[in-house]
């Protein structure tokens, strides 16, 4: 997975993987056999669908999160608390975000990985050690880069520094020399020999 977007889209789809099956079995328990037609009532057009294959619901990420959050006080909240409903609200914005292909910085991107893991953990779903092996991935990788980025700024200012002293060298040497074949009369080549450096160094 090369960019945020394709993690993202991972992550999602890891989400759907290990919710809809606790979401569909905990429907199942409180409506029984009208279960799939109470999901149903959540699918309208413009809030995602869910296609009834048999006994079993086709789920995407955004049906099963909206079923969730639609019939919390009827299902879920007996056994999920306030934490698990804010991040069920949390990743609806975010799955809206990443559907009108939203570009992710890193932060939003641990933001999610860290909130599909919370989410699976409430469920005792197993892809969460997934999620949680791909947050570790983005850590390691966050601090590569900034590791690469201190090194190349510190490989700039040592270079920097070293300009500065051949510079510094070169200007002394040449204002020695002004001085000994012209004498003090020369103090305007001198000077204009230090602006020169000087800018040069700038």
């Amino acid at each position: 997975m090369s960019t945020n977007n394709e993690k993202i889209t991972w992550a999602l789809d890891t989400l759907l993987q290990g919710l809809s099956p606790y979401v569909e079995s905990e429907l199942k328990t409180v409506f029984q056999d009208r279960w799939a037609d109470t999901a149903r009532e959540s699918f309208r057009k413009d809030r995602g669908q869910a296609i009834l294959h048999g006994d079993t619901l086709k789920w995407d990420v955004h049906s099963v999160l909206t079923v969730m959050w639609d019939q919390w006080n009827r299902v879920f909240r007996h056994k999920l608390g306030f934490l698990e409903r804010s991040l069920v609200s949390e990743l609806r914005e975010y799955r809206n975000k990443w559907a009108h292909q939203t570009n992710f910085d890193f932060d939003d991107e641990y933001r999610i990985l860290d909130s599909v893991e919370r989410l699976l953990n409430s469920v005792n779903s197993e892809y969460a050690e997934n999620i949680k092996k791909s947050k570790k991935d983005l850590l390691r990788l966050r601090f590569s880069e900034e590791a690469r980025a201190v090194y190349r700024k510190a490989q700039v200012k040592k270079r920097k520094w070293q300009d500065l002293v051949i510079y510094g060298a070169c200007c002394a040497s040449i204002t020695f020399v002004i001085f000994q074949q012209f004498g003090a009369e020369a103090w305007f080549f001198a000077i204009f020999n230090v602006f020169v450096f000087a800018y040069l160094g700038y």
